[in-house]
């Protein structure tokens, strides 16, 4: 039988959760076990337990071995110079929501003569374009 998370709830809701937190750990727990426990799975969480998402973000940080597993983000140049790529921007975001990663576009990255530049990973790419955002988002090796 596989496992399901409207069954989980369910049961444990009639064990107090979310007012009583060592059940709503507990769901935590078993829901990181079974799908993993990310920013996503907090949001579809939260309206079913009938609590802000933000009251289940403490509840998690109160507990280390609960912390949601970091999401991959794409770091977007948006200095004046590369910031003028907006179809670069365009095509990382549609990716991006295809894939489940996170695109952030953040201040200028001081390598203007080389850009537009974006950060995947820890490591830094100059001159992106379309293709390597691609490749990157996809997976593939550059």
């Amino acid at each position: 039988m596989a496992w399901d998370m409207a069954e989980a709830i369910a049961y444990y809701k009639k064990q107090g959760a979310p007012g009583d937190q060592n059940a709503l750990v507990a769901l935590l727990r078993e829901i990181r076990q079974e799908q993993g426990l990310t920013a996503r799975a907090l949001g579809a969480l939260a309206p079913a337990l009938g609590v802000k998402e933000s009251y289940l973000m403490a509840v998690v940080r109160r507990y280390p071995s609960l912390r949601p597993a970091q999401e991959p983000v794409l770091e977007l140049c948006a200095g004046p110079n590369c910031g003028k790529s907006t179809a670069l921007a365009a095509l990382a975001e549609r990716l991006a929501a295809q894939s489940g990663v996170t695109v952030r576009k953040v201040s200028c990255m001081r390598l203007c003569g080389k850009g537009p530049n974006l950060k995947w990973k820890g490591r830094l790419y100059h001159r992106a374009d379309p293709a390597l955002v691609e490749k990157l988002l996809k997976g593939e090796k550059e």
